[in-house]
């Protein structure tokens, strides 16, 4: 919910106690796109008064959307490298900020170079999160279709098989599984996006 995105008094408290000396250090946060992730981002910014953008929504909205985006990534992915890359040139300038990045900041070298300028943070999410994200913007019927699902689930293991390797070399990788499993919960649906976001910032504050 919205107000998930505003941090606690108590997690204020933590993240005073965690954040240190990272102050004005931005931070990368990259693995498979999905609405937990971009809010697990939202809410770490918002707790470290940190400025909040997503690579994405950038290029979204200079082609025009979610599906003109997707189009330029699949018919010339050099040219989306490229824009990726012009994009955190000027954006890794940048202190204070949480970046929600693409899959293009991971593919290839020069990006990986240029997310070493901050703090680069793995969230590992469960694949059916994604899954269900991409299936809920495409409209009920698409929800309700057991073959939907499948083949979007066929292709984002796919695509993240193919990239998991470049997600680890960042600098912090929390998994939301794993965190849920520490805090003794039986499932994700009882993990908190503040749950999240301590764990990030005692890995930050650790690394």
């Amino acid at each position: 919910t919205l107000e998930e995105l505003n941090p606690s008094v108590a997690l204020l408290r933590k993240t005073a106690e965690a954040v240190g000396d990272f102050r004005k250090t931005p931070i990368y946060i990259v693995g498979t796109d999905c609405n937990a992730k971009r809010n697990i981002a939202k809410l770490l910014a918002n707790s470290i008064i940190y400025r909040y953008l997503c690579s994405e929504d950038l290029l979204e909205d200079v082609l025009g959307g979610k599906d003109a985006l997707a189009a330029f990534r699949e018919s010339d992915e050099k040219g989306y490298l490229e824009v990726e890359t012009e994009g955190l040139k000027q954006l890794t300038s940048m202190g204070s900020l949480v970046l929600c990045c693409g899959d293009g900041a991971v593919m290839n070298s020069t990006n990986l170079g240029l997310l070493r300028h901050g703090v680069s943070i793995w969230i590992d999410v469960p694949l059916e999160l994604a899954v269900n994200d991409m299936l809920k913007s495409k409209g009920a019927q698409a929800i309700s279709d057991p073959d939907s699902f499948s083949q979007a689930m066929a292709k984002l293991r796919q695509r993240y098989d193919d990239l998991k390797e470049r997600y680890a070399v960042s600098d912090v990788t929390v998994s939301v599984q794993n965190v849920a499993s520490q805090l003794g919960y039986s499932s994700i649906d009882s993990l908190s996006l503040e749950d999240m976001v301590i764990e990030l910032l005692v890995n930050i504050a650790n690394g």
